[in-house]
């Protein structure tokens, strides 16, 4: 405003300038500012204002001396339409531009065309310079405020000289005597038709926006810098079952009231943390969780939130959305258990294969071998014994019996991996691979696991596949542990070095194990759907490689499994099929 003044006052050039007013009553109303250069007014340029050909002045009503000459150059290069008119509603005086810009002279404005004065709701010539569909409630406002004394205040639209309307804001303000009687009234019009346009279009292109948002399949919703909601799209007011204004409390805050209401109590825990770290450093927000609809179901959902920025860099408002990814998220599991289910009945068809192949091949010898013990039994029954051909049928036995160790050596064979191949590994590095491929079903189960590595870890010599399949097992069984439990569910997996170990824990905060002892047996398991061979698996594993597998009681509560891994490589003894076969 001030830099506006000063290059009207220094350049001449003239300024136009938007800026907010204060009021006496300390509010602030948006006001424009518009100054335009003139020259000095001296005796000479009177005549210039008496001019017949010029429309009437407000110098007919001042007088014709040097003040009033200088008041009627300032009022007539105003750049808006500057008028009067007394009690009755009579015009006394109109700027030339009042009246060239609508084609009308006083004469025109005054002309009676009902026979009525103004105040008693007759018409004049001036109501067909103003648009049909505005001049009875710019004429009813006008009477009110000539009656009560009020302040005019009205846009409506102007017929120009044109032929064109254009929108027009008349300020009107009463004037009066020393008693406080009303004797007239002046005021003054602003051509608003860009600012009215300008308004139409962004009316318009807010409404198109405001229908793209609606169109989205999405919730959408606005907040301010410090987290408070601020705008909800109609979508996810209906999703929610409740607006802003509901979540009015005087003891808590907007945000807090909406999550602690709609987000399952599971997740909001990390939900809450998530917004206070976006808010406190701008970074963006992302989160899956569960969220309450009207109806009282709680729905897999994943929210988003960016920071809307000014020039400056600070945040001015959040603009999120939200995506119901419930049916996703029922996809991915009943695909996921027709993995399991598939894999299952893949493993049962290779067993009952197999099964039936190792029924075969061990089949044969073992009938054998009772064949040749009865027939050494009938030998040796008869009166006398025949021993020769009992001793035959003896080593008829024998062979069978090796036929049948033979079987046995080759199917334990087929199980043994015909190599053992290891390599320096960095144990950090597996942690992390189990952690992304169990991350998918720990956001399922609704469990946060923290992961606690220790800095500076040598590396290792370990089959990677095998150990990252002890730790799979492991997280899985931790994870599966806290199904039935309400709360927050934590999953803790921890790496570090003690003395000339690597020492690893995976610790839930589940039931416990009822029978710690047991649990590494093989075929005892405490799931209904197991077969009791993780665990024993496991333990072979860690044990082939040098380390120990073992449970404690994880306080206050829960399951701690822990095992350690040589840091020097262990000279691993590969048996020769001698050795093989007395095992």
């Amino acid at each position: 405003m001030t830099q506006a003044v000063a290059r009207a006052f220094w350049s001449g050039v003239p300024q136009v300038v938007g800026y907010r007013a204060r009021q006496l009553d300390g509010t602030y109303l948006q006001a424009e500012y518009r100054a335009e250069s003139s020259y000095p007014v001296g005796i000479e340029v009177a005549p210039m204002v008496q001019t017949p050909d010029e429309p009437w002045t407000i110098a007919d009503t001042l007088g014709e001396t040097l003040e009033a000459v200088r008041a009627a150059k300032v009022i007539e290069e105003l750049h808006g339409a500057a008028f009067a008119f007394d009690a009755s509603g009579k015009f006394t005086y109109a700027t030339p531009v009042a009246q060239t810009s609508i084609a009308m002279t006083l004469e025109d404005l005054n002309r009676p065309l009902d026979g009525r004065s103004f105040i008693d709701g007759g018409d004049f010539g001036w109501k067909l310079g103003v648009h049909p569909e505005d001049y009875g409630a710019a004429a009813d406002h006008l009477r009110r405020c000539m009656i009560t004394g009020e302040h005019f205040n009205h846009e409506y639209r102007v017929l120009r000289a044109t032929g064109q309307y254009v929108w027009h804001r008349f300020a009107i303000r009463p004037t009066g005597d020393d008693r406080g009687r009303i004797t007239g009234w002046y005021g003054i019009g602003f051509d608003i038709d860009v600012y009215k346009k300008t308004e139409e279009a962004l009316r318009e292109r807010e409404r198109q926006l405001q229908q793209i948002i609606e169109a989205l399949p999405a919730l959408v919703y606005c907040a301010l810098p410090d987290g408070k909601p601020i705008y909800r799209s109609q979508k996810l007011k209906e999703y929610l079952g409740f607006g802003l204004e509901d979540m009015d409390e005087p003891e808590r805050s907007r945000l807090e009231g909406t999550l602690d209401a709609v987000v399952h109590p599971d997740d909001l825990s990390s939900v809450k943390e998530g917004y206070a770290h976006a808010l406190s450093t701008g970074e963006p927000y992302a989160r899956k969780h569960r969220l309450r609809r009207y109806d009282g179901t709680y729905r897999w959902v994943e929210t988003r939130a960016e920071a809307m920025r000014n020039d400056a860099g600070e945040i001015i408002q959040w603009n999120g959305i939200c995506l119901d990814v419930e049916d996703q998220v029922r996809s991915r599991e009943e695909l996921r258990l027709a993995q399991e289910n598939l894999s299952r009945a893949s493993q049962a068809a290779s067993l009952a294969e197999l099964s039936a192949s190792i029924a075969h091949e061990i089949g044969q010898p073992l009938a054998a071998l009772v064949s040749s013990s009865d027939v050494c039994d009938r030998w040796l029954s008869i009166e006398p014994p025949n021993i020769e051909r009992a001793r035959v049928a003896m080593k008829r036995v024998v062979v069978s019996a090796h036929a049948a160790t033979d079987v046995v050596s080759r199917i334990r064979a087929l199980f043994k991996h015909s190599e053992d191949v290891r390599s320096p590994t960095p144990l950090g590095n597996v942690i992390d691979e189990v952690v992304s491929l169990t991350g998918d079903d720990a956001s399922r189960r609704g469990v946060h696991m923290i992961v606690d590595i220790e800095n500076g870890l040598p590396l290792i010599d370990i089959d990677r596949i095998q150990i990252q399949q002890v730790l799979t097992n492991l997280v899985r069984n931790g994870m599966e542990s806290m199904d039935a439990i309400s709360g927050r569910k934590i999953l803790h997996v921890r790496a570090r070095r003690v003395e000339h170990v690597l020492q690893t824990e995976v610790a839930d905060h589940g039931p416990g194990v009822d029978l710690p002892d047991r649990i590494f047996e093989p075929f005892f398991t405490t799931k209904k759907q197991g077969m009791g061979m993780g665990l024993a698996i496991c333990r072979s594993i860690v044990e082939s490689h040098g380390g120990r597998l073992w449970m404690e009681k994880n306080e206050p509560q829960g399951a701690k499994f822990l095992f350690t891994l040589p840091v020097e490589p262990i000279e691993t003894r590969r048996p020769d099929s001698k050795a093989d076969r007395q095992a």
